[in-house]
């Protein structure tokens, strides 16, 4: 019978069956599922050596495995998923405890705010720290604190939460081994105690980031685009919302507050084309309010309610055919990208000849 074939984790190339390697074990967690034969449990985590780092599943792994320790592995498999080549155990796998010690070579690619891109888990990323806010929380009993920040480059930002380290707000940070993660269409960052901050002596500048809808990719914020708007959405215009929750009514009352004040709002979702692609864009009264030429006290007028017709007219008037400066923050489901805008202006006469000069050549 065959034996496993010995690899250091950097000369695993593509799908190899029956490997050996000897690793340490970085990080383990447990993760329980449905599937058509009912509950599953499966483990997935990173394991290293002195030559680099790769993600693991566990379909079935011994109780006695434990993070930190360094195993001779044997009798398991690599497999392409996402992209992105993964190691997997089976009740085939063995794990054979050694006493040596291992020191792992700890490579984390490098991402622009921009750019990030679920196919890496564990990443290098640098910007200023801002926004700080702590928050408690209980695990097992005990009680802990978490410190967010929002992080932010030349290129966009993105929130990033730090548990159990206060970091130093005001500060342009490199931070390596930080966690990539998504929630509800934005992508965050974790960073547990193992992760390397290094403050660095940079002075971000200020500008705006106009960036190519092409070249959009990630789930983040601080994104600014300019283009023109070819089309609204039917049901922009006028809507109601519950003063309580804020939430959009469509009845005659909210449904979970049904005692609360009802209040007049603007809502838009129109289509911006740049000559390099086109994106879904959505805003609120705030976001729309420099150039729809509504002011709160019309809405908010009790003598004399809004006008439907009137409010969409006006918003039509302001977006559809016009170019505009757009600044918010990306959502990703499965439609793709779409954007949440914060604010909305008008561009200059000299973008307005860029952006026609761009989609002419595009059209041509």
């Amino acid at each position: 019978m065959e034996s496993s074939k010995k690899l250091k984790i950097a000369e695993i190339k593509g799908e190899v069956v029956d490997i050996e390697i000897k690793a340490k074990i970085l990080s383990m967690s447990k993760r329980e599922i449905q599937n058509d034969k009912g509950p599953l449990t499966y483990h997935y985590g990173l394991v290293g050596d002195e030559t680099g780092v790769i993600p693991f599943t566990a379909w079935s792994i011994p109780g006695t495995v434990r993070d930190n320790d360094v195993y001779l592995i044997s009798k398991c498999y690599t497999k392409s998923y996402k992209d992105k080549l993964r190691l997997y155990f089976d009740a085939r796998t063995e794990f054979k405890l050694l006493t040596e010690i291992l020191e792992v070579k700890r490579t984390y690619k490098y991402y622009e705010i921009k750019d990030l891109d679920m196919k890496d888990k564990f990443i290098t990323v640098e910007g200023l720290l801002t926004s700080e806010n702590k928050r408690e929380y209980e695990k097992e009993g005990e009680k802990k604190e978490v410190f967010q920040y929002i992080l932010k480059d030349q290129t966009g930002t993105v929130p990033i939460s730090s548990f159990g380290r206060k970091l130093e707000q005001g500060k342009y940070a490199r931070i390596e081994g930080v966690r990539l993660d998504e929630f509800n269409g934005y992508y965050r960052l974790n960073m547990s105690d193992k992760a390397k901050v290094e403050y660095l002596n940079v002075e971000l500048k200020e500008n705006d980031n106009i960036q190519d809808i092409s070249t959009l990719k990630g789930a983040v914020g601080g994104i600014t685009i300019s283009g023109f708007v070819i089309n609204m959405g039917e049901k922009s215009g006028l809507v109601v919302r519950c003063s309580e929750c804020n939430q959009r009514v469509d009845d005659v009352r909210c449904a979970d507050h049904p005692d609360a004040k009802l209040i007049y709002d603007i809502f838009a979702y129109f289509t911006v084309d740049d000559g390099t692609d086109y994106l879904q864009v959505n805003a609120g009264y705030e976001a729309l309010k420099n150039i729809i030429n509504i002011s709160r006290e019309y809405l908010d007028n009790p003598q004399r309610p809004p006008l439907k017709k009137e409010v969409k007219e006006k918003v039509e008037i302001a977006l559809v055919h016009n170019a505009l400066k757009i600044k918010g923050n990306l959502r990703i489901n499965n439609m793709g990208l779409s954007m949440r805008s914060s604010e909305v202006s008008y561009v200059t006469n000299t973008d307005i000849s860029y952006l026609k000069n761009e989609i002419k050549g595009v059209q041509n």
